[in-house]
């Protein structure tokens, strides 16, 4: 398993409360605390992968001076956010534009994404929907 916060995002799927629980229990919230013991549930009702902490968003046209904090607080009011990574480019440090948020609840991060997709944030407009998943390289 990977640690908390060592990504950007994790696949897509809810997690259970307990790693050892059935696939019904899919639907029912946890506490972001237990991300850490929890095993991949082997393709198990989910899309794109193994189970992970959560639903990634990709957020696409971020100023180049914008940091974590902005997408903390723009989708925190939506719903428990696990982590948030904005994309810097490696030389100047600066945002390039896009990033992730990963979000426990699919309804909450549903609700974000409707919520802030088309949202004006200082000069730019934000474009902001489900991360699709892309094949990893071996």
């Amino acid at each position: 398993m990977v640690p908390a916060g060592s990504e950007a995002c994790w696949g897509s799927g809810q997690s259970p409360r307990d790693p050892q629980s059935s696939p019904l229990s899919l639907i029912a919230r946890f506490s972001p605390i237990a991300i850490d013991g929890m095993s991949g549930l082997a393709g198990v009702g989910l899309s794109g992968g193994a189970a992970g902490a959560g639903w990634c968003i990709f957020v696409y046209n971020l100023s180049p001076e914008a940091d974590e904090s902005v997408l903390w607080q723009l989708f925190g009011p939506f719903g428990a956010v696990t982590n948030v990574k904005v994309i810097r480019d490696f030389t100047t440090n600066k945002c390039k534009g896009f990033g992730f948020v990963t979000m426990t609840n699919y309804d909450e991060a549903a609700m974000a994404i409707a919520s802030l997709n088309g949202y004006r944030l200082g000069e730019r407009v934000l474009q902001v929907s489900f991360k699709t998943s892309k094949q990893h390289k071996a």
